[in-house]
């Protein structure tokens, strides 16, 4: 009960705690830029990412013989400065798609170290049991390798923590670049551009209505004639007999 108890209280304080904490949250962005001077771009790109306290962490360029120059920079940008950067970029051409994601990872952040605060209270414990050693070498070997396992899950963890770190402070941002020396960027439709649309949007629609209803009338059709076998004799026979019965009553109405 104790145990279930202590386990419970752990678990509402690390609630608490996340509830309370600075959010940590993994930014990642990607930009595509169209560019009339790719080599101007080329050189301004790690200018920029200089600029704004970040590094390049992956870098490539085509320069295919006949085909338009491009490129891929792969930035690393401190994440109270990468919106700069985003808006920096976005000055050395046209910016044709930009994209930014945010992760939360506030809860693994704190349970991380919440793990390793017991694991390293767990080896001191050890430590502490292995300077009073008390018993044979077996024993002994025993608490090692309780320690060595108890060490190697403390340095497991404690990567993970300095990887959600470094991912926390630096944005990822991937920057695509390709030239094109007569590009136009796309521009609002015109009002007679809308009425064209709008027309033959509707001219559309008229035709897949009819090709819809000829369907149903196909698809219908078979029904109508199984319908028409079926009650039209039934039909047929009520009308012989309301007139046979009419004819009955005209006969003997007094003249």
């Amino acid at each position: 009960m104790r145990t279930s108890h202590a386990a419970e209280s752990a678990s509402a304080d690390q609630a608490v705690d996340i509830a309370r904490a600075e959010r940590k949250i993994i930014y990642e962005a990607e930009i595509n830029l169209v560019v009339t001077d790719f080599a101007r771009a080329e050189s301004e790109i790690p200018r920029l990412v200089e600029k704004h306290g970040g590094y390049l962490a992956d870098v490539f360029i085509d320069r295919t013989a006949g085909e338009r120059q491009s490129g891929r920079w792969v930035a690393r940008i401190p994440a109270d400065r990468f919106e700069a950067f985003l808006d920096a970029l976005s000055d050395l051409g046209i910016p044709e798609s930009r994209r930014q994601t945010a992760q939360d990872v506030t809860e693994e952040y704190i349970d991380l170290e919440a793990r390793i605060a017991n694991k390293k209270r767990l080896e001191e414990r050890i430590l502490e049991l292995l300077k009073n050693r008390e018993g044979d070498i077996k024993d002994v070997i025993e608490v090692e390798r309780e320690l060595a396992r108890v060490r190697s899950e403390i340095e497991q963890m404690l990567g993970r923590l300095r990887y959600l770190k470094n991912r926390i402070a630096l944005t990822t941002v991937t920057i695509h670049v390709r030239e094109q020396r007569d590009y136009v960027p796309p521009q609002a439709p015109t009002f007679a551009a809308r009425i064209q649309q709008a027309w033959s949007t509707s001219l559309v629609s008229l035709r897949l209505f009819g090709e819809g209803l000829f369907v149903a009338i196909i698809f219908l059709f078979p029904w109508f004639v199984a319908l028409g076998v079926v009650f039209g004799p039934v039909a047929w026979a009520t009308h012989r007999w309301k007139s046979r019965r009419a004819k009955t009553r005209r006969s003997k109405t007094p003249l």
